[in-house]
Order: structure tokens, then sequence, then C-alpha cells
């Protein structure tokens, strides 16, 4: 028995439907059902008749209510004087793969929201990324779905109960140093990277193509780079002819003797951010997507070609 259960038989009473009372936790409608039906089985009565026009309390489930409010009502007023404690103190946190665009992104927001003071954020590995927001380290998870990872991200973010929120589509774009070969076209197909090395993000489980920050399959390249760190990825291009893949969305100070290329391709790219299916955004993490969806905005790539 936890306080969320509490909360969930607390709602359905006041609501008088499994539905209604989903609606109101932003929970889905089967999730609260298993999780009742857990606490039945845990107590070892009904809380709830179901009915074809509704849900009632038991008489058990009536004395079980009783309680659960009081301890709902002190378990949350407890909770207000806590929060307010460590408000002054609380830190917004995201996870995300390793984008070139978080720096300028995090300025901009540190600008905007000058009252936000404790900020964390936190590149790694996919993996690591949803485990982190389904744990609640982190509220929000910046990462891409295309054509290749999308079917299996999404199968793994069901399973750990996150959802995705769609920010923007954008073209996959090929990184290069100043001197390579490639640095004067205008645009690239596959067909000109091939034969070069590539440069990408270590994962855990290389073997799963999904789990990939590359926007391209590079399996076939003669020579791969494994980092764990922009900087790095950043040195092995300037001083190679190796290619690394990205997103575009620079600002003037973000090239760094770095050539970004637009790669003409059909992987329908989507920069998309995750977060807890059962859990409200905080107002934090609200400002933080207002910024960031205004910095893509400002930035896209395609924009900025037609405006050249």
């Amino acid at each position: 028995m936890n306080i969320q259960q509490l909360r969930y038989v607390v709602a359905i009473a006041n609501s008088g439907t499994f539905r209604e009372a989903a609606s109101k936790l932003f929970v889905s409608q089967p999730s609260l059902s298993v999780a009742v039906r857990e606490l039945e089985k845990e107590l070892g009565f009904l809380i709830f008749t179901r009915t074809t026009t509704g849900t009632v309390l038991t008489s058990q489930g009536m004395a079980f209510y009783e309680k659960a409010l009081e301890v709902v009502k002190g378990f949350d007023s407890f909770e207000r004087q806590f929060s307010q404690y460590q408000a002054e103190n609380k830190e917004f946190s995201v996870a995300s793969q390793h984008y070139d665009f978080l720096p300028p992104l995090i300025t901009a927001f540190s600008k905007v929201y000058p009252e936000e003071k404790n900020f964390r954020i936190f590149e790694s590995t996919t993996i690591r990324i949803l485990d982190e927001v389904a744990q609640g380290d982190s509220e929000l998870g910046i990462i891409y779905l295309n054509n290749q990872n999308r079917k299996g991200l999404l199968q793994r973010m069901e399973k750990l109960d996150l959802e995705y929120v769609e920010l923007i589509p954008f073209q996959t774009h090929i990184y290069l140093g100043q001197q390579h070969p490639l640095a004067k076209k205008e645009s690239l197909v596959m067909s000109d990277l091939l034969g070069y090395p590539t440069v990408r993000f270590t994962q855990e489980k290389d073997e799963y193509l999904y789990y990939s920050e590359n926007l391209v399959d590079t399996t076939e390249s003669p020579r791969i780079f494994n980092v764990t760190d922009r900087a790095t990825l950043n040195g092995i291009l300037e001083r190679t002819d190796a290619y690394a893949t990205g997103s575009g969305f620079l600002d003037s100070r973000s090239v760094n003797g770095i050539t970004v290329i637009p790669l003409a391709d059909d992987l329908d790219n989507k920069m998309v951010y995750i977060k807890r299916h059962d859990k409200n955004l905080t107002v934090s993490a609200l400002k933080f997507i207002t910024v960031m969806t205004n910095y893509f905005a400002k930035y896209n790539p395609q924009n900025v070609q037609e405006s050249d």
C-alpha cells in the first residue's frame, strides 16, 4: 500500500467513475484499474462495486475511503509545507542526447528566466535518458525519432510508461571539418559518404540501431570513432576526413571550425521531448519547452537557407 494508491481511491470515490478519475489524475484508465485491483487484493476485500452506470463504495470500502481521505489530506499538507521550504533550492533537470544546440539553449533559458537558479543538463546515452525520465531524476528527455528508430524506442517508452511530444521536424545534416573533401558541397547524398570514416557517440547496446544517436546507418563505414562528448567529436572532425550527423540547429557561435551540410534522405526526423505519462509538467519544464521551441524556430536550418 502506498500514498498513490490512496489518492486513486479518493479520486475514484469523489468522481464516481474510473474514467473521470483517470482524467483528473492524468493517468490511463487501465493503469488506474490495475492499481486498485492490486490494492484490493492486498487488503482482502473489495473497495468498489463496479456497475454499468458508475462505481460505488462497498461498506468496507467506505470505511477505508474515510481513513484514506484523512491520510491524503495530511500528506498533502506536509508535502506543501516541505515543498515551500525546499522551493529555492529545487533543481530542474533535463536529460538529452549530445546536441550542439544545448549550450545556447541553456544560456537563452537562463537569460529569459533568471529566477531559475538550479539547472542540470544530463547528456548521456539513449537508454540512460529514458531511464532518467522514467525514474524521475530528469523531468524531460530530449531525443529524436525517425523511420529507423521510432518502432524500437516507442516500444521501450511504453514499457517505461513514458510519452513523447513532437517539437519540430528537421533534415539530417552532415558535420565535416572545413578541410574535408566534401566541405564545399551545398548538399549531400549517402553515396557521397561512402569510404569516409565516422564519428559517433557510444551507446550501451550498439547492436540495436534504434538506440544510436547517428541519424543514418554508418555500420558500413571503414573506420568508426566512438566518443562520449562533443568536444572530442569536433576535434576528430577538424583533424580527419571523418563525418558525423546532426540536426543542424546551430547559432553562429556553435560551428567552431565545422562545416554543416544538409543530407538528402527520407528519414522523417522529428525532435521530441519525453516525459512521464503519469506526471504533469512543472512550471520550470513548461518555461524550458517554450524557450526550446523558440530556439528551434529561430535556428531552423531551412529558415536560414530560405532567408539566404
